[in-house]
C-alpha cells in the first residue's frame, strides 16, 4: 500500500497563540566596550566519552579551568561534513541538505552547488566590519580542483586533498591559489605556525583600528589517515608523542562489547569483538590520543601569543569538534554516524569576557546553537532563518533530533557494507529527564531514559507507556522538518494554545487522548539521501 505522507506542522498549526518556553538558568552575555574577537579551536572526530580530554593538560588549563563546558553538547549528524555545515549555518541538517561526505549527497561541491556561502556566520560577521580567517580542515571536497575560497572569509587556508587526511605530507591553499605541499613536515605543528603568523598579521592590523576578527584553527587529528586506496588507519602522532602513554586502553565501561546486546538494525546483529579486534581498538586509542597532544601544545601556543599581544581579554575562545566517535562501544569497531551517545555527545567549552570559570553547563545545546552564541556575543541582530537560540539565551528547547541518511561505514577492522543507518533520533533533557527515542528506516525503534540506562544497554522501547512514547513520537513529526522558530520551540506548535512548555506539561493525563490520535512518524523505505517525501506522518 501506497503511504501519503503529511506534516504534522501542517497538521497543528492552524493558529499563532504561544506561551512562554522552557525556560533554565544560563550565562547572560557581557556587555562590552568594543566587538568582541573570536578564536575557535575545531578539531576532528574527538570523542567527549571516552576520556580524551583528561590527556590534555593545556585544554583544561586554558578552557576548562578559566571557561564553561556544556556537558549535553551535540552535534546532530554524527559526520565531517552536515555536522561542520551547521555549525556555521545554524541549520539542522535537513534544512542545508548537506548529508554527506561526497557527492553528489555531500563535500564541498554540495555545499557550493546550495550557494550556502551567501548567508551564514562568516557572512553575517564581516558584514559588521569583522576580518575571517580558517586555516585547516574544512570540509572534505577541498581537492587541486576546487580550492575557491567560500564567501565571507578575508583569509582561506584550508587542507587540500590528498594532503587533509595525511599527517606528514600536508597540502594547503592559500585563497583558492596554487597549492602548497609539506612533505615531511607534521600537519598539526604547520597549522600553529600558520596560525601564530595569522595572529601576528591581526596584531599589525588591529594598530590600524578596532577590526575584530574571527579566527578558526581546525587540525584534522584525532581523525584517522586515510591511505591512497581509501583505506582507514589509526592517526599518526608527532614523533615527539609517539612513546606516550603505553598503557592506555579505550575505558571498559558496561556499553563496551558487551555479552548481551539489545539494539535495533544492523548494530543489534554485531558479533562480539575478538580479543584481536580489542587489542586493535586500544592501539588505536592511545593514536588518537597521542595525535592530540600536538592539538594540545598548539592551544598553550595560542592562547599564550593572545595574551602577549594583549588580545585575551576580549576574545572569547571555543574548543569544539564536529563529531564524537566510537570504539568498541556496542560492539561496533572504529567509526561515528550512529546515534549512540559517544558519536553525538561532544567537547564545546567557551571562555571570554564574562564567561563563569570552571562551571558546567547542563543545559542542552547542538551545534546548529553556534551562530546565534557567536552573534549574541558579537551584539550582532540574528538573522530569522537559524534553527535554535543562543548558548546563553534563557529561553530555549528540551529536545532536538538527531538525524542521518546513509548506510553503514565502519573505518578499518570490519568487512561490513551497505547495512541501512538512516533514522531519526530524539534527545529531550531536562533538570527531570534525559531521554532518548529513535525511529530507524527498517521501522525499528529504541526507548532509553538515560538517567537510569546512561549506557544505552536495554531498548526499553517495548515496554515503555505507550502515553509516554506518543508524546516523543510527536516531538520527532514536528522537528523532523522543522525550521527556525518550530525547531526552537516544538511545543508551540503542537499546542497552540500555549498551554504546554515542556515534556512534563505534555504528560497531564487531559492531553491523553490528543497524542494518542497523533499519526506516528516513519520512513517509506531506506534511503541514502535525505528525502522530505520519504519521512513523516502516516
Amino acid at each position: 500500500m501506497k503511504l501519503a505522507f503529511i506534516s504534522l506542522v501542517g497538521l497543528l498549526l492552524s493558529g499563532q497563540s504561544f506561551g512562554a518556553p522552557n525556560k533554565c538558568v544560563s550565562p547572560q552575555p557581557p556587555v562590552t566596550h568594543k566587538k568582541p574577537n573570536f578564536v575557535v579551536i575545531l578539531t576532528d572526530d574527538q570523542d567527549q566519552l571516552m576520556n580524551s580530554l583528561d590527556y590534555q593538560p593545556y585544554v583544561k588549563r586554558h578552557f576548562i579551568d578559566e571557561g564553561t563546558s556544556f556537558t549535553k553538547y551535540y552535534t546532530t549528524s554524527a559526520m565531517c561534513c552536515p555536522s561542520r555545515v551547521s555549525l556555521w549555518l545554524g541549520q539542522f541538517a535537513h534544512n542545508h541538505n548537506v548529508t554527506d561526505e561526497s557527492r553528489p549527497h555531500g563535500s564541498y561541491y554540495k555545499f557550493q552547488a546550495g550557494h550556502l556561502d551567501d548567508s551564514w556566520l562568516p557572512v553575517w560577521l564581516q558584514e559588521e566590519g569583522y576580518s575571517n580567517h580558517y586555516i585547516g580542515k574544512f570540509i572534505n571536497g577541498v581537492n587541486k580542483d576546487n580550492t575557491v575560497a567560500p564567501k565571507g572569509w578575508d583569509h582561506f587556508e584550508p587542507l587540500v586533498s590528498p594532503g587533509i587526511y595525511n599527517f606528514t605530507n600536508p597540502i594547503f591553499s592559500l585563497n583558492g591559489g596554487p597549492l602548497e605541499a609539506f612533505p615531511g613536515v607534521y600537519q598539526t605543528d604547520l597549522i600553529l605556525n600558520k596560525s601564530l603568523a595569522r595572529i601576528d598579521a591581526l596584531v599589525e592590523k588591529k594598530k590600524e583600528g578596532d577590526n575584530p576578527f574571527l579566527l578558526v584553527i581546525s587540525p584534522t587529528a584525532p581523525h584517522d589517515e586515510i591511505q591512497e586506496d581509501g583505506t582507514f588507519t589509526p592517526p599518526v602522532p608527532a614523533d615527539r608523542h609517539k612513546h606516550l602513554f603505553p598503557d592506555a586502553k579505550v575505558p571498559r565501561t558496561p556499553n563496551f562489547n558487551p555479552a548481551v546486546q539489545d539494539k535495533v538494525g544492523w548494530i543489534g546483529d554485531l558479533p562480539l569483538l575478538s580479543p584481536l579486534q580489542v587489542e586493535e581498538i586500544d592501539h588505536h586509542y592511545r593514536q588518537r590520543l597521542r595525535s592530540l597532544q600536538a592539538t594540545d601544545e598548539l592551544v598553550d601556543s595560542v592562547v599564550k601569543k593572545l595574551a602577549a599581544n594583549d588580545l585575551l581579554d576580549n576574545t572569547y575562545l571555543v574548543y569544539t569538534t564536529d563529531n564524537g566517535y566510537h570504539l568498541g562501544q556496542h560492539r561496533l569497531f572504529a567509526g561515528k554516524q550512529t546515534p549512540i551517545e559517544n558519536d553525538i555527545n561532544i567537547p564545546f567549552i567557551i571562555r571570554g569576557p564574562g564567561i563563569a570559570k570552571k562551571q558546567i553547563k547542563t543545559n542542552p545545546a547542538t551545534h546548529s546553537h553556534f551562530p546565534a552564541t557567536v552573534l549574541d556575543l558579537a551584539g550582532i541582530k540574528r538573522p530569522t532563518n537559524l534553527d535554535a537560540t543562543s548558548l546563553f539565551d534563557p529561553e530555549h528547547t528540551e529536545s532536538f533530533n538527531v538525524e542521518f541518511w546513509s548506510n553503514q561505514f565502519t573505518e578499518g577492522g570490519s568487512k561490513l557494507k551497505n547495512k541501512k543507518n538512516s533514522y531519526k533520533a530524539l534527545r529531550l533533557i531536562s533538570q527531570k529527564h534525559d531521554l532518548y527515542y529513535s525511529v530507524w528506516c527498517t521501522h525499528e525503534h529504541e526507548f532509553y531514559d538515560m538517567k537510569v540506562d546512561p549506557y544505552q544497554l536495554t531498548n526499553k522501547y517495548p515496554a515503555a507507556d505507550h502515553k509516554l512514547l506518543d508524546r516523543l513520537d510527536a516531538l520527532v513529526a514536528v522537528l523532523h522538518d522543522c525550521k527556525g522558530e518550530v525547531c526552537k520551540f516544538p511545543w508551540r506548535t503542537i499546542h497552540k494554545d500555549g498551554q504546554v512548555h515542556s515534556l512534563d506539561d505534555a504528560l497531564d493525563a487531559k492531553h491523553d487522548a490528543f497524542y494518542s490520535a497523533l499519526p506516528k512518524f516513519r520512513f517509506k523505505s531506506c534511503k541514502v539521501y535525505y528525502d522530505a517525501d520519504n519521512e513523516g506522518t502516516q
